[in-house]
């Protein structure tokens, strides 16, 4: 067994909940349903396949769909092409399927789309001759008006057909620009055909066919500040010439990497500045290089600003319901993996006021406790427990799996009292000697605080320089250029129990690109712990070092005073140059 330091403490833990049984297996949870947890502030849904040429995900996904989602939308199904391939001739066997699986389980439908320059039939745009109307130097009026004539029935049959189980729809699509000189887009064929009043055309009919159904403009990008102010522009007159538009939708076709939060929100308070409701309607957040932890993070960030602005957003759907049939599958942008196994994301979003592992960690277990052949014990979510109401033996755990942020602590007395034994994740657990020497333990979530934040600093070179090493800007930041080695104390003012380290180095900075793996970044170094200042112990050692973040767990060693001590500034050896954006240290303090 690795040796843990026992400490005598009276009061060290923050108290959790007893549960009625001492066990809740991992095969045996339940998730968490999206749709109940949002329910007082939008509907929380999905887009569907169910075109015959689709996977179908309606089904192949129907348990998760059934589960999590109160709110469906047709990926394909329902757009021109599908709806009406020929003139008159409408397509509605699929999109039904859709309807009665809305109606069998209690979701409400939106419809998308019955204006597109995607996805419409060629026919749309032909004139009696064959001849395509977009392309002619001149539209007649004759033209113009045929053109008008098919968009106004294909509006009339679609939404005649749905009636009001469709209850919202994405009446125009995509119309406005990239183009900083137009607002409308200019290569559309119903601009070219129609004319830009094609979109006030569309609403109108839409509103005359179903005065009931919500009508929404909807388009990509529509958060971006370059062409978020034409589409204000653009709903202004159509608002202020009496045109029924209800909602703004918000395509959230987005990455870990961007738009900034500042940028939604900024977009969310100009549409509803205009009296709109928003809904998203195209939520997926692509990898784009970054690790799942961090889609979670950023999803954890939108939907915390989606319930900000709940007086406003009544929907939002997710593109898709799991990565394997994702129309990004190369971004892996959902809340579902290719298993349909929930994500980190998935818990991000479970509870944004916490860090994700901690819901998962509530739900489905935050220690497993496994015997000499590595097998499952018993898995236990975040609690007080006795060890004699346990339903395995404490005696034949030979080893911990610990979800991250978590803290085993094992008591000599019952009640928690007495001596104790801090866990954090180890395979040489000795569960036959605690089970001789403790009565109780708790489970906890030790909360991720940088304690090293602001605190005193010391440093044998630039000491002028030193504090920036702890100062929480990742701009700013420590440079020693002399002879290694380089150290830095930290002074954490109380003694601590410490369970993670970090250091963000050179490829951190912001005019390194953020650059992943660099021979820049320090090689070797070690971080160093004390509990006087004096006398010091090597609490962990990295090596042969290129990446630009080095995040590193430790084994619950106690310290007052952290020091990183750099031997190898950078992996060239001509270079002595060390850049330390900052130096992080989390843990809890031992009283």
């Amino acid at each position: 067994m690795k040796k843990q330091r026992i400490i005598s403490i009276i009061s060290i833990l923050v108290a959790f909940v007893l549960i009625s049984s001492s066990t809740a297996l991992a095969d045996s949870y339940m998730l968490p349903s999206l749709s109940e947890i949002y329910k007082d502030h939008f509907h929380i849904g999905t887009a569907v396949s169910v075109a015959s040429w689709a996977p179908k995900t309606l089904f192949s996904h129907g348990d998760i769909i059934k589960r999590q989602f109160n709110s469906l939308t047709a990926e394909n199904a329902m757009k021109p092409d599908y709806l009406q391939p020929r003139p008159g001739v409408f397509n509605f066997r699929e999109p039904g399927n859709l309807i009665r699986f809305a109606e069998d389980n209690d979701m409400v439908v939106r419809g998308h789309t019955l204006v597109w320059h995607g996805q419409t039939p060629d026919w749309f745009f032909r004139d009696k001759s064959g001849n395509r109307i977009d392309e002619k130097a001149v539209v007649t009026e004759e033209d113009r008006q045929l053109v008008i004539d098919r968009m106004e029935a294909h509006i009339e049959g679609v939404m005649t057909h749905f009636g009001d189980i469709v209850y919202c729809w994405d009446v125009v699509n995509e119309a406005v620009t990239d183009d900083a000189a137009h607002i409308h887009r200019q290569d559309s064929p119903w601009v070219r055909s129609v004319g830009e009043d094609f979109i006030k055309i569309a609403f109108r009919k839409a509103h005359e066919v179903n005065p009931n159904a919500k009508l929404f403009y909807n388009d990509y990008n529509a958060v971006a500040p370059y062409k978020r102010g034409r589409i204000v522009s653009m709903l202004k007159d159509m608002i202020n010439d009496g045109v029924p538009i209800h909602g703004m939708g918000i395509q959230g076709h987005w990455s870990v990497n961007g738009p900034s939060i500042s940028e939604i929100e900024d977009a969310l308070k100009m549409y509803a500045d205009l009296g709109l409701e928003i809904h998203i309607t195209e939520l997926d957040v692509g990898l784009d290089g970054a690790t799942e932890e961090q889609q979670a993070e950023r999803y954890r960030e939108i939907f915390q600003l989606f319930k900000k602005y709940d007086h406003v957003i009544t929907s939002v759907t997710l593109w898709g319901v799991a990565d394997d049939a994702s129309w990004r599958g190369d971004e892996d942008p959902l809340l579902f993996n290719r298993n349909h196994e929930p994500k980190p994301a998935f818990w991000a979003i479970v509870d944004t006021d916490k860090p994700w592992y901690v819901n998962k960690a509530e739900c489905n277990g935050a220690v497993m406790f496994k015997n000499n052949a590595g097998e499952n014990l018993g898995t236990l979510v975040p609690g007080e427990y006795a060890l004699d109401s346990l339903d395995f033996k404490l005696e034949e755990a030979a080893g911990l799996e610990v979800i991250k942020g978590h803290l085993v602590t094992f008591y000599e007395l019952e009640d928690l009292q007495g001596d104790a034994w801090h866990f954090i994740s180890t395979d040489e657990f000795n569960g036959a000697d605690l089970a001789n020497k403790a009565k109780s333990f708790t489970i906890q979530y030790v909360d991720a605080a940088n304690i090293a934040l602001n605190k005193s600093v010391e440093a044998n070179v630039r000491q002028d320089r030193a504090h920036r090493a702890v100062d929480g800007d990742n701009v700013s930041s420590w440079s020693p250029s002399d002879e290694p080695p380089y150290w830095v104390t930290v002074d954490l003012e109380e003694p601590y129990l410490l369970n993670r380290w970090v250091v963000k180095l050179q490829g951190t900075g912001p005019l390194a690109g953020g650059i992943a793996e660099s021979p820049l970044n320090a090689a070797d170094f070690k971080l160093m712990i004390s509990e006087d200042g004096v006398n010091w112990l090597d609490a962990d050692t990295v090596e042969g070092n290129t990446a630009s973040v080095c995040d590193r767990d430790l084994n619950l060693v106690t310290a007052r005073y952290v020091r990183l001590y750099v031997t190898r500034p950078t992996s060239l050896d001509i270079n002595k140059n060390l850049v330390v954006y900052e130096f992080e240290v989390y843990g809890m303090p031992l009283e």
